[in-house]
């Protein structure tokens, strides 16, 4: 038997070199996030107008390719940290080690249901077949054996926005210059150790100065423990806390709707460390996780501040909203820094059986100022007070072929948010998930991220559905259908909506060297419209239609070229508004020089805000870049990364939108006069290896 499943290996071992090519061995570009998390960022940004500023996962990711994943020991939690197998995909392979023991090559991944070509080239950077004992380190392992990581980034628009201009009798708006920087210390040994530092200055913020005479706007650390003796975590500074399918509280980053149809589970640790730049999405305090047999207990307590609009009533201080932001460039922004004191505590209970496992949470806040918010007909069931308690049970299991998953929650107001979720395998090659999510009207959590239409976990019913085809080696077809409704008032719906999403993809790999896809997705739902002669607003139905193709290709073994056409379409009423966007990217790598360099060149013209077109954008290391494109005008970016030995490397990025017949860009404090808008940006990182 085990003479079979080694020829067989061999056989899938040289399947996968003709399939993968000289990509097999090479590790993935570390400045390029996996397909599925680049789309998440698209439809973050798109959802909530902001780019998200969370690069654990892609921190996560280069580590693993230090410091392997050993297949033959890997539990259930260890695989799901990568971020690029869905729950049916570890289910297949727990079960198949299982059954016939340890890998003998990394190659018999092959063998393993729904392991296609490219799942396993997405994972192979990251993993080892290793050997079927799990590794003992003594704590001066965990000290000794990990990586230790300098990130220095420097950037800085072009052109002076108005908010940086001043007169003889009036000083600027935002108070520092328009330097941003970032700074990040890091000791990292995976599932083991991690220590670190984060400061930061956004652009516009004061620097030992006015506001900030601390210097940097934001710090954060961290000291974070894993795995040692009973101890499972033990977080030190500044962590996250991630439960169930984050009805409750979800930190971390967490897929939506989009390309990656199946993964639609919330997964991983309930707690992992913060080192990020983002000044909202964590706790700050100590927090562990006990584990015993079958049995994991967590407890945690923060005490933090955070950044609020304050309203005196009678001489009495309330916070009218908590901004999320971490802006604080103008004496506005400054003066809501820090308003309010936050208290945060809670635990989570869970039992694992072989496969199967159950868990009870609860998350309690006290605000001091309480939280009071002029109240309106879309937010009267919005928090109001100074305590907000929450508690939760959720599950996931397998059975057979079928992934069961869910969580049921009720805020301390009595109302509850329920998601339940089934992903299965009805043919070898087709896997199908479903969704159904309820969240009433008034559920109320500071940190819900449950999946969903919208990026609140409230005032929201809906099914989806998803099913994923891989017809044969070189075609696969994803799709999903989105079905949903809200009971209550919403941002522009003055009234109940309900609506439907529709999403397919087409993805055809021809040979080792090209691959093209061609994606279709629709969107109708109702919003707010002002018909003439009518004062008041009414319902209408809106529409958006996005369809994109993309061909991308390998040219030799150093030139990488990609190419995407996008149009998009949004009609509401009588009006009808379009977008376009192609763009040409290109990646070289010098053969005798320390040098690879990338750039793109894209053409755009959309008829309004409304039509606007999302692209994520090759940056440097860690930076998480999405183009926001609308109007008319040409884009263009040059990256240049110079590997200066082992420890060494350095990033240049020069980046520029080009509107040809405008006298001006943006608007407010933000506006520029004239028609082009530029960043440059500077990163270092000196890495040195563990021992």
């Amino acid at each position: 038997m085990t003479m079979i499943r080694l020829v067989t290996s061999g056989i899938a071992g040289c399947l996968l070199l003709l399939l993968g090519g000289d990509e097999v061995y090479a590790r993935q570009q570390e400045e390029i996030l996996p397909p599925a998390a680049e789309n998440n960022l698209e439809r973050e940004a798109a959802g909530t107008e902001t780019v998200s500023e969370d690069d654990a996962q892609w921190q996560t990711l280069n580590a693993l390719a230090r410091h392997k994943i050993r297949l033959n020991t890997a539990d259930e939690a260890t695989l799901q940290s990568i971020g690029l197998l869905t729950p049916l995909q570890i289910s297949r392979f727990l079960q198949y080690r299982a059954l016939l023991g340890d890998l003998l090559s990394i190659y018999e991944l092959q063998a393993v249901p729904g392991f296609e070509p490219e799942v396993i080239r997405q994972i192979l950077p990251y993993v080892e077949v290793g050997n079927d004992l799990a590794p003992h380190y003594t704590l001066k392992d965990y000290v000794h054996k990990g990586d230790h990581s300098v990130l220095l980034r420097y950037s800085r628009a072009g052109e002076k926005a108005k908010g940086y201009t001043h007169s003889d009798s009036t000083l600027p708006a935002y108070r520092g210059s328009p330097d941003k920087v970032f700074m990040r210390y890091r000791y990292s040994f995976p599932r083991y150790m991690s220590w670190g530092i984060v400061v930061e200055k956004d652009a516009g913020e004061a620097f030992f100065k006015g506001a900030q005479q601390q210097g940097f706007d934001f710090y954060s650390a961290h000291i974070f423990i894993r795995n040692y003796g009973k101890i499972k975590a033990l977080a030190l500074g500044d962590y996250t806390v991630n439960m169930g399918q984050g009805l409750l509280n979800w930190q971390g980053q967490a897929y939506g709707k989009g390309a990656a149809v199946m993964q639609v589970k919330r997964e991983g640790e309930v707690l992992r460390p913060y080192t990020s730049a983002g000044e909202f999405y964590f706790f700050r305090g100590a927090a562990i996780t006990l584990a015993q047999r079958h049995w994991e207990l967590t407890g945690f307590v923060s005490l933090r501040k955070q950044d609020a609009s304050t309203d005196t009533l009678m001489d009495e201080v309330t916070a009218a909203s908590i901004i999320s932001s971490g802006y604080h460039r103008t004496v506005t922004e400054a003066a809501k820094r820090g308003r309010v004191q936050q208290l945060s505590a809670g635990g989570n209970i869970r039992y694992h059986a072989a496969r199967w496992q159950l868990g009870a949470n609860v998350t309690s806040h006290h605000l001091t100022p309480v939280l009071q918010k002029k109240t309106a007909p879309y937010n009267q069931f919005d928090f109001n007070g100074a305590e907000l308690t929450a508690a939760s049970v959720d599950y996931s299991g397998t059975w057979k072929n079928v992934h069961l998953f869910g969580e049921a929650a009720m805020s301390s107001n009595g109302k509850p948010a329920v998601v339940q979720g089934l992903l299965t395998s009805v043919a070898p090659t087709a896997d199908i998930g479903i969704v159904y999510r309820y969240y009433d009207k008034a559920y109320q959590s500071l940190y819900a991220k449950g999946f969903g239409d919208g990026y609140r976990t409230v005032n929201e019913q809906g099914l989806y559905a998803a099913v994923t085809l891989r017809i044969n080696a070189r075609w696969q077809a994803d799709g999903y259908a989105d079905i949903f409704h809200f009971p209550w008032l919403k941002y522009r719906s003055n009234a109940p909506s309900r609506g439907k999403d529709f999403f397919l993809q087409g993805s055809y790999v021809p040979g080792k060297k090209m691959a093209l896809l061609l994606r279709y997705n629709f969107r109708q739902s109702e919003e707010n419209l002002l018909l003439p002669g009518n004062p008041v607003k009414v319902l209408a139905i809106v529409t958006a239609t996005h369809l994109r193709f993309q061909w991308s290709a390998k040219v030799g073994k150093q030139l990488d070229i990609k190419t995407r056409l996008e149009y998009s379409s949004y009609k509401t009423g009588g009006d009808k508004q379009r977008g376009w966007m192609v763009y040409q990217d290109a990646r070289y790598r010098f053969n005798h020089l320390p040098f690879t360099i990338s750039g793109r060149l894209s053409r755009f013209q959309t008829s309004s805000y409304d039509s606007r077109i999302y692209a994520t954008e090759s940056s440097v290391l860690y930076d998480n870049a999405v183009s926001q494109l609308y109007g008319a005008g040409w884009q263009y970016y040059l990256n240049i990364k110079w590997k200066g030995g082992r420890r060494l490397t350095c990033w240049g990025r020069f980046h520029q939108n080009w509107y040809p017949g405008q006298t001006s860009i943006g608007s407010g404090n933000d506006a520029i006069s004239g028609n082009k808008k530029t960043m440059i940006q500077f990163q270092l990182q000196y890495l040195i290896a563990g021992k």
